[in-house]
């Protein structure tokens, strides 16, 4: 199935290519629709969600949100999503970094210049006030860039990033939303049985990691996951043996695991602290 990660900047008809996209290829637009269930999953706020996911978290937020178990479980949404076969539009929250190892994936930047883009807000916002909106602007494509360079340690503007890219100063968005529909329909980015196994790796290896951190035996410990056809390779250094045997039980419950190979290294304790 089709297959689509976007990263767009404000203003620059990214929604609009994805909407285009939604009609041509008969696909759905994912966005919105993860934030309900990230909320309950993290048991925190739908509010503190959105403003993670965008980059404007506020002191209190940044304070009281765990931001590790929040970026884990977002990750773990998209590879979700891009796993059940549904032929579907990933816009924003890192899916076009998350995907990059996926042969069919196609990882799209739509942009254009701040100076269109301002433009096209003031026309959207119905206001005169180019200052003000300058500073909405700037001030988003900063948030996205900090989030980018916080979760992925990437640039959004960095094109080796991205599969293809637009500027639709000049390119219109019916053009945009053609050609990323031929690029969809061929042949480099056909969907094939090896495609679909490496898709189900990453995911498998986002699966383990959301388990891991949600449980409370394993909540703290460090792991690295790999998983290559269901073997699950575990490393990292743990306290105790007892964390160690916790975190292959709660790997062995993921749906998808056939073997599961532990290298947790036991830090120098040895065995968890006796009971009061």
């Amino acid at each position: 199935m089709p297959l689509i990660a976007m990263n767009r900047e404000m203003g620059s008809f990214g929604k609009d290519v994805a909407a285009g996209l939604e009609q041509v290829l008969g696909m759905k637009v994912r966005y919105h629709e993860m934030i309900d269930h990230l909320a309950n999953r993290a048991r925190i706020r739908k509010s503190h969600v959105i403003s993670f996911l965008e980059g404007k978290q506020g002191l209190v937020e940044r304070l009281t949100t765990d931001q590790l178990t929040l970026r884990i479980l977002t990750a773990d949404e998209i590879l979700s999503i891009a796993e059940s076969g549904e032929p579907v539009i990933l816009r924003g929250w890192g899916a076009t970094s998350l995907l990059k190892e996926v042969p069919h994936a196609v990882r799209v930047c739509v942009s254009a210049s701040r100076r269109t883009r301002v433009r096209r807000m003031m026309e959207r916002l119905g206001t005169d006030d180019k200052a003000r909106v300058e500073r909405i602007v700037d001030h988003n494509d900063e948030a996205e860039r900090a989030v980018m360079r916080r979760h992925f340690h990437i640039e959004t503007r960095d094109l080796n990033e991205y599969d293809v890219g637009y500027n639709t100063d000049r390119i219109p968005v019916a053009r945009c939303v053609d050609e990323i529909a031929e690029i969809v329909k061929s042949e480099p980015f056909a969907e094939t049985d090896e495609s679909r196994a490496l898709l189900r790796d990453r995911a498998l290896e986002q699966h383990v990691r959301a388990a891991l951190r949600t449980h409370g035996a394993t909540s703290h410990c460090v792991v690295r996951v790999r998983s290559k056809d269901g073997l699950v390779d575990l490393r990292g250094t743990v306290n105790y043996v007892e964390q160690s045997e916790a975190c292959s039980n709660v790997t062995a419950r993921i749906k998808g695991v056939r073997v599961i190979e532990n290298h947790l290294h036991i830090a120098e304790t040895g065995e968890a602290p006796a009971e009061a």
